[in-house]
């Protein structure tokens, strides 16, 4: 940058599909990275006027990029509301009884992690049947929930179009009587 001219400034804020701030995204513009704060907002100090491309990557939203062309002296303001990635991965499976290799009766859920976003379904309690469908490819955690019984979890990475059957055998958790 030569003695005349004026730094400029790119700021902008990152939102989720539901309009809240997206904190710990990375944020990169002409091969600098940066990370959004808790409340989303992002900066670029001391750049040169002209074009920049912004780029926004976060694992479970589909990447974006915006291109700005900068004035001297000036700031610009390039928000981003992040999607949702959707892809044609599948987690499905069953949850069954330990002992008896049958579904449990009383039904409960499927809770999968994944840094982005959570997501639960229950299972069918005639068949132990759960699905997670239209997932982009990468890791999950799962586990389940089911009243009287031991939760148990399952990290789980999935490929492009991968249709991955997990099934659970979970056992009746020992339950202590109250005092008394």
């Amino acid at each position: 940058m030569s003695e005349t001219e004026v730094e400029t400034r790119i700021t902008g804020q990152v939102i989720d599909e539901r309009g809240r701030p997206v904190g710990g995204a990375t944020v990169a513009c002409n091969g600098a990275k940066t990370k959004t704060l808790f409340n989303g907002t992002y900066k670029f100090d001391d750049l040169e006027p002209g074009p920049h491309v912004v780029e926004i990557a976060l694992e479970g939203y589909r990447s974006q990029s915006r291109q700005v062309d900068t004035e001297e002296g000036g700031e610009s303001i390039i928000d981003f509301h992040l999607e949702t990635e959707t892809g044609d991965t599948r987690i499905y499976g069953y949850v069954l009884e330990e002992e008896t290799g049958e579904p449990i009766r009383t039904g409960g859920s499927v809770y999968m992690f994944r840094l982005t976003f959570n997501r639960n379904v229950p299972f069918d309690p005639e068949t132990g049947f759960f699905e997670f469908a239209d997932l982009p490819p990468g890791t999950y955690s799962l586990w389940t929930s089911v009243l009287e019984y031991d939760d148990e979890k399952k990290t789980v990475t999935v490929e492009e179009g991968e249709d991955r059957r997990e099934d659970f055998f979970i056992r009746r958790g020992f339950i202590e009587p109250p005092l008394g």
